[in-house]
């Protein structure tokens, strides 16, 4: 064990929005998540286990079970560490080789098993894609930002195991994880910024969000959404840095751009398929991150925030300038701790978050997650903005968050070695893969339009 985590960890309960995700999770809908990593070189496979066998304590989240309750997932439930190392599930085979399942199935359940696993595939061609590495995890567990930083430990360990000159591991206080869901919020600055999260709370119970139409309904289609359901279109280095600058001359964050681009995709979709007056709503994934937690291992430390807009909104010239004013709003003041509040609120009551999400409501149209460059900051990164361990180069990396009913449409957006990466993934028990690919064809197709 790392001098980091040394001391024993009791039990932990659950914060608000981890209880969120193990609400919401379904036999139809897993709220599980999966990163890819492409790498050109090849790991040698016992070097690899050990460094992640090393790297496990500092992350313990990844070393817990759920105890408690199934159906009541609000009093009464805790993170419950391991009191020995516990190795994920690993699957490691020839590039090509298909995805098997793990004995307690695809989808994880986190009462049984620790919230991770691997599937690496390799082959002996370099290759930009010679090894692949799919990280599987639930949300429950951890965000994005938290598997990025779980990952550039691994690597740094690893790196050492081969006897290289690797930079030192952040540092982690151990005592951070009890404090995640604190925010660094005191009960009077909730007290003080309890209006303005009432306000937007009303603004989302207000107005009823349309879910994507599907040309699909009368084709046989998955009863059970497939975890790995996902297609992705990479921008050329050129085209990534036109969306940047198109941003800055507009005096914008590129977010604002896509999230402009995505309003404008969904209410024409829609349009296209019988529902033209759809109110359209995007959840946007937002890090409730700051200077507090740099210390923090991984975590699940995000939220959802969600702008709205009627078709007539979307048609207006205005339609960027709002947007952006909006989520500069929403950045200054925080409004991404308004979910956490509400679910607090609600895990007073027993049984209350799990009723919250019995029915299937639409809670969003769609979703867009962008990371930004989750590995600017790491001594690993080169000059060309990618990750280097001796001969191991991250090439490519893509995100796949979780779909939920009627919320079939989660746009993740990666920034990586100078290109944007533009990743959906879809529910196919509404899409097939050929409509995905129509959907996420026509976002990229209106991103570049407006270069």
């Amino acid at each position: 064990m790392t001098p980091n985590t040394e001391h024993q960890i009791p039990k932990i309960p659950l914060v608000a929005f981890e209880h969120y995700m193990l609400a919401d999770d379904r036999p139809s809908h897993s709220m599980t998540c999966h990163t890819r990593f492409w790498f050109s070189g090849k790991f040698d496979q016992t070097d690899f286990n050990e460094a992640l066998r090393e790297t496990l304590p500092r992350h313990p989240i990844f070393q817990m079970t759920v105890s408690g309750s199934v159906k009541n997932k609000t009093k009464d439930i805790f993170w419950v560490p391991r009191s020995e190392i516990v190795m994920p599930f690993i699957s490691w085979a020839p590039e090509g080789t298909p995805i098997d399942i793990p004995a307690n199935g695809l989808a994880q359940n986190i009462y049984k098993e620790i919230g991770l696993r691997f599937w690496i595939r390799d082959s002996d061609t370099p290759s930009p894609t010679q090894t692949m590495i799919i990280l599987q995890f639930h949300h429950s567990v951890c965000d994005g930002l938290g598997v990025f930083q779980f990952m550039e430990d691994l690597l740094i360990a690893y790196g050492k195991k081969r006897g290289l000159a690797t930079p030192p591991m952040r540092r982690i206080d151990p005592d951070a994880f009890t404090r995640r869901g604190e925010f660094s919020i005191s009960p009077e600055d909730w007290r003080k910024r309890k209006p303005m999260d009432l306000k937007r709370v009303t603004r989302f119970i207000r107005k009823s969000a349309a879910p994507l139409k599907s040309p699909d309904s009368n084709k046989r289609l998955d009863i059970v959404a497939d975890l790995f359901a996902s297609e992705r279109i990479v921008l050329p280095v050129d085209v990534t840095a036109s969306v940047r600058a198109n941003a800055r001359a507009q005096n914008v964050a590129v977010n604002d751009t896509l999230i402009h681009d995505l309003f404008k995709t969904l209410s024409r979709w829609n349009a296209d398929n019988g529902a033209a007056n759809s109110h359209i709503r995007i959840g946007i994934a937002t890090s409730l991150r700051g200077e507090h937690d740099t210390a923090l291992s991984v975590a699940n430390v995000v939220s959802m925030v969600f702008l709205d807009r009627t078709p007539r909104e979307i048609q207006s010239p205005d339609l960027l300038t709002g947007v952006a004013a909006e989520t500069t709003e929403i950045k200054d003041n925080r409004m991404g701790l308004a979910l956490p509040r509400v679910f607090r609120r609600l895990g007073r009551y027993p049984y209350m978050v799990s009723l919250f999400f019995a029915p299937a409501k639409c809670s969003a149209t769609a979703i867009l997650t962008n990371l930004g460059r989750p590995f600017a900051d790491s001594k690993l990164t080169g000059s060309d903005g990618k990750l280097r361990v001796g001969d191991i180069t991250l090439e490519s990396v893509e995100t796949l968050p979780p779909v939920r009913p009627k919320t079939s449409a989660i746009f993740s957006v990666n920034y990586y070695g100078g290109s944007l990466s533009v990743t959906l993934r879809y529910d196919s028990t509404v899409f097939t893969r050929d409509t995905a690919r129509n959907l996420l064809e026509r976002f990229t197709t209106q991103i570049q339009s407006q270069l």
